[in-house]
């Protein structure tokens, strides 16, 4: 198993990612709020690029069947239900119901994935260990896609990445015949690989750099998420819009045992 990272959607290659499981991460806030909204019995959700196109949506559905929800520059879009909140999308609220959603960065970036790896899981802080499990399971090449923001490079998105990568490191030496040093510290091993290509300890798993980057960074900050949330840009943004209560929310780790999959231009909760 190859582990790669793709620091934004700006930067996907859809034939790199051909024959690959995708992960899309834009932690604040859409995936953690699809996350939510399917933990809490939301029926499917429905990302799409632009307003307009959830609003067409809309109205070839039956009405009090959907909900409308997403952001603009982080504030909600005029005339939606909710938006890009997951402490709006309780049970009371959405369960049964389909999503129609439309963000900055993560609708984007998810469909990108698609367009390339066919389905696409959703990760976040929230679900960290269901996704790293899910992915050992398919036993495909990994491509860890962060949103990021505006096109740049976002903090929380790669440490999410790398939240996955140290579970999914611990959990590919827990499966092998080795003693585990150190249960969250892979050990490499001193041989020399094809390619320049670090293989960890264990059975043929290949982190590449960005990989190894964003697993040094949960190693950093896995003790204390919000910190990294906090010293993001993005996070900044949001407490200077007092959404300081999305920050503490997102920042949580495996609240839910849930792995949203995009597929067919829908988000659901089906293997």
């Amino acid at each position: 198993m190859i582990i790669s990272l793709i620091p934004t959607a700006q930067d996907i290659i859809p034939e790199s990612l051909n024959n690959k499981s995708a992960v899309m991460f834009d932690i604040l806030r859409a995936s953690s709020t699809i996350s939510t909204a399917l933990a809490n019995g939301c029926q499917q959700v429905i990302p799409v690029l632009e307003v307009a196109d959830a609003f067409a949506l809309a109205k070839k559905l039956p009405e009090n069947t959907y909900i409308l929800g997403g952001e603009r520059g982080a504030i909600k879009v005029p005339g939606f239900h909710l938006g890009n909140s997951p402490l709006e999308y309780t049970s009371q609220v959405v369960r049964g119901k389909t999503v129609i959603l439309t963000t900055t960065n993560g609708t984007k970036a998810t469909r990108l994935a698609a367009a390339g790896a066919g389905e696409v899981f959703i990760g976040s802080l929230l679900n960290t260990s269901a996704v790293a499990n899910r992915l050992l399971a398919r036993n495909r090449d990994v491509a860890l896609v962060c949103a990021g923001t505006r096109g740049k490079f976002s903090l929380e998105d790669t440490l999410a990445a790398g939240m996955v990568v140290r579970e999914l490191v611990y959990l590919w030496q827990a499966k092998g015949t080795k003693p585990l040093a150190d249960a969250k510290q892979p050990a490499v091993t001193q041989e020399i690989y094809l390619d320049e290509v670090p293989l960890l300890e264990g059975e043929n798993l290949v982190l590449e750099d960005a990989a190894v980057a964003a697993l040094r960074l949960a190693e950093c900050y896995g003790a204390n998420p919000l910190r990294a949330l906090y010293d993001s840009l993005h996070g900044q943004k949001l407490l200077q819009l007092g959404l300081e209560d999305d920050l503490a929310y997102c920042s949580q780790v495996d609240l839910f045992d849930v792995v949203p999959v995009y597929r067919d231009g829908k988000i659901t909760l089906n293997p």
